[in-house]
């Protein structure tokens, strides 16, 4: 894999998980959870995790791969770079994320 690319609603998510993360406990562990998020998605881009499970009932050809309390839900371009597309938590309505776009 050549590394990975996030998408404006990833970093969007990772945003809105730094901030809930860092009000509800503390500045320390909200770097400690957003570098786990950011490490997943090196590790998934060099090949050194599995590749995660099939998301296709979302989209065709998107997979997810859980950290923490989220689901990184992410495909492989054509050029093979991993396009991580959401960062979402297990609790959500994973579906209606994915309805509101295009």
């Amino acid at each position: 894999m050549k590394g990975y690319i996030l998408s404006p609603a990833a970093r969007g998510d990772l945003d809105a998980i730094w901030n809930y993360t860092a009000e509800k406990w503390g500045i320390d562990q909200a770097v400690r959870y957003i570098f786990d998020m950011r490490d997943a998605c090196q590790a998934l881009a060099s090949g050194g995790l599995k590749k995660g499970r099939s998301a296709d009932n979302i989209r065709a050809g998107y997979r997810k791969f859980s950290v923490g309390s989220h689901f990184i839900f992410y495909r492989i371009s054509a050029d093979r770079h991993v396009e991580v597309i959401r960062i979402l938590h297990q609790r959500m309505d994973v579906q209606s994320h994915f309805d509101n776009e295009n």
